[in-house]
């Protein structure tokens, strides 16, 4: 179960990226100025790219509890990464932990 959960976390917000830029392109292009920043984030920071891209798109630009929420998936992307790496912690033989 927990495979399947990491898996959607991994997959879901590429996609939902990828089917926001096909059905608008323009916004997606338009907000971050360049493919190359949206395909970088596409890439490595999906989650972040994602809220950020729906929390500029607000009646009110970015307020405080906007960039709040940016915050919060730039530390669900980090955290993406480093589950991975504090899954295997048994099997790397530099780790020290208990």
């Amino acid at each position: 179960m927990g495979c399947i959960v990491g898996v959607f976390g991994v997959i879901l917000p590429r996609f939902t990226l990828a089917v926001g830029w096909y059905n608008d392109p323009d916004y997606w292009n338009a907000l971050f100025s360049s493919q190359l920043w949206l395909a970088l984030g596409w890439l490595f920071f999906p989650w972040t790219t994602l809220i950020y891209g729906f929390a500029i798109h607000s009646n009110n630009g970015m307020s405080l509890i906007n960039w709040i929420f940016v915050a919060l998936a730039f530390l669900l992307d980090l955290g993406t990464y480093g589950v991975g790496l504090f899954g295997t912690r048994k099997q790397v033989s530099y780790y020290r932990g208990t």
